[in-house]
């Protein structure tokens, strides 16, 4: 997967600009301040359809400019495919190959992105939201379903708790929303049951090469359905039981105001030497273990896409010692991986072999300074 142009017009503080990239690193140098974070937001825009710094679409605008819009030609799978993303007061337009798109989650794969920043470490450190939140995301680069049953799960979950506080509730009414939640918090809770083992599986070496013991380190799924998958359930039986649960837990969900079971609940368990990495763990520790997380998504994505996703990394030194640097990026080369790192000089970045392409940027205006080789 190779993400071969980029253009952006009124983009943060970028008014228009092209670039070209190539295999390999693509690196992007300047100042703090001068829009490197930016380019790499808007490479994450085109194959997330979302921020990775969490603000709304119209934060992304050029100062008082009515619209934004990034665009790209992606190469995935032999073919080459155009995405747009255009940003309008109140809403996002997205087109692949010029034809509009509801969602991102139509964009058919088109560009998958494994995106690394100075906030990573708060998979481990974070809240249960934090972990549950890049579960749900790495499934849905692997399953676009997720994303609209995971919304549609939501919307059943406030329409029910709605129907708890009004007084003249139909019990009809609660039990069809019951049964929608069976039926989706069933499938989600089982694709995050699968995603944690393939998650694990793939781990190990990741971690052992950021400087962590393997064997003192573990990752589970704890939840309400977690253990009737565990046992080996199909989903029919855990989507009846989810029903009848919530059929019994109405009265004490109408007191206490939420929704007491189901996989809202549910928590990413990772542990060092056996006692949580957020509480135990030192601050490096807990930042070797995020990474190789991310980069446990993006190896079980490649196993699933059959090819490398785009790697993204916002400053990964400003994260992690020298030893830990290098070590990230040399599993970052090598294998077809292309690689966008934002870094202040070309020297913080210890890359084996150089950088593909080199692009300084200076006041959201690019410079290249290293062309596209071939590969």
């Amino acid at each position: 997967m190779l993400l071969e142009w980029l253009r952006l017009q009124n983009f943060r503080n970028i008014s228009e600009g092209s670039l070209r990239f190539g295999p390999g690193l693509n690196l992007i140098t300047g100042d703090n301040g001068q829009g490197k974070s930016n380019l790499l937001e808007a490479v994450g825009l085109l194959a997330t359809g979302r921020s990775f710094r969490r603000v709304h679409s119209g934060n992304l605008r050029r100062w008082e400019q009515p619209w934004f819009r990034v665009s790209g030609a992606a190469q995935v799978a032999g073919l080459t495919r155009i995405l747009d993303v255009v940003g309008e007061p109140g809403r996002q337009v997205f087109k692949l190959d010029g034809k509009p798109m509801e969602s991102v989650s139509r964009m058919e794969r088109a560009l998958v992105a494994v995106i690394i920043t100075p906030e990573t470490p708060l998979l481990v450190r974070g809240g249960p939201g934090e972990r549950r939140a890049f579960l749900d995301w790495v499934i849905f680069c692997a399953d676009r379903r997720h994303g609209v049953e995971s919304r549609g799960y939501q919307l059943a979950l406030r329409a029910r708790q709605k129907l708890l506080q009004t007084p003249s509730r139909d019990r009809r009414e609660l039990d069809a929303w019951e049964a929608q939640l069976g039926l989706l918090g069933a499938r989600i809770a089982e694709r995050r049951h699968r995603a944690v083992g393939h998650l694990g599986r793939v781990l190990p070496p990741f971690l052992e090469r950021l400087g962590l013991a393997p064997e003192t380190c573990d990752m589970a799924l704890s939840g309400d359905l977690e253990p009737l998958f565990s046992q080996g359930l199909g989903l029919e039986a855990v989507s009846a039981w989810l029903r009848e649960a919530l059929t019994q837990k109405r009265e004490r969900d109408r007191n206490s105001g939420t929704t007491g079971v189901g996989p809202q609940r549910d928590e990413l368990v990772l542990r060092l030497s056996g006692h949580p990495v957020a509480r135990y763990g030192s601050r490096g520790q807990q930042k070797r273990f995020a990474f190789a997380l991310k980069l446990a998504e993006a190896g079980w994505l490649e196993e699933i896409l059959g090819e490398p996703p785009v790697m993204v990394l916002d400053d990964p030194v400003a994260e992690l010692d020298r030893e830990g640097a290098q070590g990230l990026m040399q599993l970052m080369s090598g294998q077809g991986r292309q690689v966008f790192v934002a870094a202040r000089e070309a020297g913080e970045i210890p890359w084996p072999g150089g950088a593909s392409v080199e692009h300084t940027v200076v006041a959201g205006v690019f410079q290249v300074s290293t062309e596209p080789r071939n590969s």
